[in-house]
This record gives C-alpha cells, structure tokens and sequence, in this order.
C-alpha cells in the first residue's frame, strides 16, 4: 500500500497468498493486522481481495477466500481498510474480527462491492466528509452480505443497493453535520436491501433490534427494501428485533415501497413473555422529526400483500418527551401506489400520540389488525376508540382527537353505491371525509379501512356541522362493513375510523 500511494495513475491491488502461508482459517487467507488497518490514500485505487480465487480456488464456498484478524492489542477499535481518496473500491473481503471491514472518512465515488463480511463506516466527525459512496451494487456479484452499514456525519449522497444485511444506522448529531440525500434500496427489485436477523437482547432480557436506525439525517429515502422477512418475501426471516424502521429527529424523510413483516421479539429472564414490535416507529427526542412520506408500503403481508406474516404492531407516531413533535407526517395517498397496506398486525394498524397533531393518513388499505385501525393517544400512550365531543374542542391527544364523521346509510341505488353521513366537527372549517369499506367489523364496531371508496370536501357551518353525500368508487359490496375518516385540511390531522355500519336501506338522517 505504500507503493500504491505513492504510484501516480490508477492501481489495482491482486491477492496471492499461498495455503501454506495461511493462519486461523483453513478454508480462507486471513490477514494480520499488526499496528494499524490498510489506508487507501491514492485516487482510483482498487483492492480486490476476490482475485485470490484465481490463485487457490474457490476455498471458501460460503464466501471470500481473504479475511482479516487484528491481533494488536486495541484490534477491536480499528477498521481493515481506510478509504479516503476518491473512486477507490473495496472487492470481495471476507470476515473482518475487527470493530469495521471498512471505514470511508473522505473523496468521492468510493466503492464496497462483492463482500461478505462484518461493518461498513461511512462519514467523518469533521467537514470533508465522504460523498457519492456507493454501498453495493445492481450488477451480478456487486451484492454485499454484511452486519451493518453505519453513515455518520458530513456523509452525503451515499446510496446503498442490492445487499443482504443485519441493519443500517444513519447517524449525526446537534455538534456535526447530518447525514444528508442517503438513499436505502430503489424502484427496481436489482437495487433491494434484505434486512434482517438484527434481533438481541438488553439488560434484563428486554427486547432490542432495528433493521432501518434514521436519527438526525436530512434528505433520506428508503425504497423497495425487504425488512424483517426472506429475499422472496414469502416469511419471517428469523431473528428479528422489535423494530422495522425507526426515524428520529430527523428531516424530509421517504419510506417507499418496502415490505416490513416480522417485528415481533419475545422478551427473556425479567422481561419473559412481553412481546415488543413496531414496523415502523417516527420519534421525537432531541428536536421535531419533521416532514416524513410513508407511501405504499406493505406491512404485516408477505410479498403479495394477501397472506399474514406475524408482525406485532403497524406504524407508531409519537414523541419520547413533550419538547418535540412529529410534524408534517403523510401516511399514505389517493394517487396510484401512494396507500399503504397495513394489516394482520396483532395490536394496531396506526397510533398516532400527543404532541403530533398533524399526521395525514389517507388512501390506505388498513385491515384485519388485531386493535384499531387508527388509534389517537394521549403523550406515549394509545387508548382505543376515542369519542367524539362537542365543536371538537378537546386537546392533548395525537392529531388533537380530530373528531370522525357518522354514516348514515350506504345504499345501492341502480348501479351505483351512495354513502351519506356528517361530520360535528369545529366551526367554519374545510374537512375531507373518506369511506373505506372492509370485510370484516374491527371488534370494538369502529371500522377499519380495507378498500378505498372515495372522498368528499365539506365546510362545517357556525355550528361546526356539515353533511355530505358522495358516490361511491368501485369496489363496494353487499355484505361489507363501511366506516369514514375525516382530515382537518389545514393541519392536515386525520381522525380514528367512524362507527362501522353495513349496507342497506336509507334510514334517517342524523339531526
């Protein structure tokens, strides 16, 4: 690596290593790292450590033929390899018995591809940092299989694609610069992370594990991964923590197209039979986690989005303290792909807690879960169906206890379907009411929202009143259970699902 450094042009490093010369392993070249790991100073350098194949043959069937072993005496603090020029690239590493395999502190255009081994850093206490790191890769053998990805501060425009993984972290904090336009996973199922097996346990035996750890970042998109389930989405992959993705504290996040399923861990010793899971969880600890799209997930589905896979809980909405909010936040859409599908969880489908008082949740198919579709809470805390009160004057709960509309009727009249209903609601307000219908009643008779039916704009008059009649989308049917949301549209708070009622005859309308 000396020469390396210090040889003008591109250079590629090949390995050699005769069996002979091997320690520790006797399937795999095991390097040892006496003082201090490779540091790659040169631009457009390249150590592909996969070359070794060439020389001794596939030793290693289960992955790389060269590994690494620090035996100095702080070996566990010290990565392999240091990449810090630009366009420089890490190639099939194996095992690494070291806190990293590689640490990226700074250039452009950095790569790690085609390894099978332990961490991954990217980023930089001080300005300077990493950007345009690209993790993995769409080709064939550009996949890595990895513990952890961690990006920390002054990394930009890192894209990690097309890896099987334990679990990633984006992390800065107050004293450096965020994290900024990280991207996780793609459109295409080549650009996938599969994330999984990132379960332990903590003190006491209490449940702990993320797949997805966002805190502090700015400009993040999370797209078409598969959390907490196999590479072809059919099952619980094992070993998983309580939490698919969590984000904290952070800004103008994006949670697209993944599937998450699987979040569910069982405590041990004092915390024995206590069960903890979220699928995804939005927090606020240490500033307001503001501006978070989560749009056309799958949650609580395998792959198809038909069939149950064992998952606790949906999406969590909440502060750690009353100091900070979730703000901003957009569960769902009416357009194309933008709902989610939230079902067969065993608690609730979305919980919505105080001092978040602007969560939009539209266009979703939420269904089958074993609580309320839509729970609105007081601090950290849920407590089921939540009434309505008079001019919708009460406070202190998520989204403020947005009171929910009453159906009336839902009735087919020729071909079409008709829903008719109103909302009591504050005074001289703009409102969207919703109706959704499902196969089956929530248990408690607030329905939940299965299929999507439209909606209606409405004004509540001085009394706070406002009714509305709207047709129907396809997909209602005879034997459905039928429920309304409604979304204060200048906070954009949404309400818990309505009373459900079934189709029928037109009965008479509220005073």
């Amino acid at each position: 690596m000396i020469a390396t450094n210090n040889t003008p042009g591109p250079q590629t490093v090949l390995f050699a290593i005769p069996q002979s010369e091997w320690w520790h392993q006797t399937n795999m070249a095991v390097l040892r790292i006496e003082t201090f790991g490779v540091e790659v100073l040169d631009d457009d350098t390249t150590l592909d450590f996969s070359s070794q194949t060439a020389f001794t043959g596939d030793t290693n069937p289960d992955g790389p033929e060269v590994g690494a072993f620090g035996i100095h005496t702080n070996f566990h603090l010290l990565p392999i390899v240091y990449l810090s020029g630009n366009h420089g690239t890490v190639k099939g590493l194996g095992t690494a018995w070291n806190r990293a395999a590689v640490e990226i502190t700074g250039g452009s255009g950095n790569r790690v591809i085609g390894c099978n081994s332990s961490t991954v850093e990217v980023g930089w206490p001080v300005p300077g940092g990493p950007t345009d790191t690209l993790i993995g890769g769409t080709g064939a053998g550009e996949g890595n299989v990895l513990r952890t990805v961690r990006i920390g501060c002054h990394a930009t425009d890192t894209v990690i694609v097309g890896n099987k993984l334990e679990n990633i972290w984006l992390s800065g904090s107050e004293f450096c610069a965020r994290p900024e336009r990280t991207r996780i996973g793609g459109p295409t199922p080549e650009e996938r992370n599969v994330i999984s097996g990132f379960g332990s346990f903590g003190p006491e035996g209490v449940p702990e594990g993320q797949g997805i750890h966002i805190d502090w970042a700015k400009d993040t998109v999370i797209e078409g991964n598969y959390i907490g389930v196999t590479p072809d989405g059919a099952a619980v992959a094992p070993n998983n923590g309580p939490l698919g993705i969590w984000v904290s504290d952070s800004m103008d996040t994006i949670i697209r197209g993944n599937l998450i399923a699987g979040t569910r861990k069982v405590g041990i010793n004092h915390y024995a039979g206590q069960v903890a899971g979220l699928s995804i969880l939005l927090a606020a600890i240490g500033a307001h986690n503001d501006r978070v799209t989560i749009q056309g997930n799958k949650i609580g589905t395998d792959a198809s989005g038909l069939n149950p896979l064992l998952t606790h809980s949906g999406i969590r909405v909440h502060s750690g303290t009353g100091n900070y909010a979730c703000r901003n936040i957009t569960i769902g859409g009416r357009a194309p792909r933008e709902g989610n599908t939230i079902a067969f969880t065993e608690t609730f489908g979305v919980g919505i807690s105080y001092p978040a008082i602007s969560t939009e949740v539209s266009g979703n198919s939420i269904h089958s879960n074993g609580a309320l579709g839509i729970d609105l809470g007081p601090l950290a805390f849920l407590d089921g169906v939540t009434p309505n009160d008079s001019l919708d004057s009460d406070t202190g709960g998520g989204n403020e206890y947005q009171n929910f509309p009453r159906l009336a009727f839902v009735s087919r009249v020729g071909g079409a379907w008709f829903a008719k209903g109103v909302l009591r609601s504050e005074p001289n307000r703009p409102y969207r009411v919703e109706v959704f219908s499902s196969t089956e009643v929530d248990p408690t008779g607030y329905g939940q929202g299965e299929r999507y039916l439209g909606e209606v704009t409405v004004m509540t008059d001085p009394m706070g009143r406002a009714t509305f009649m709207l047709p129907l989308l396809p997909g209602a049917r005879q034997d459905d259970w039928f429920s309304a949301t409604a979304t204060e549209l200048g906070s954009l708070a949404t309400s818990e699902f309505s009373r459900a009622i079934q189709a029928g005859p037109r009965e008479a309308f509220p005073r």
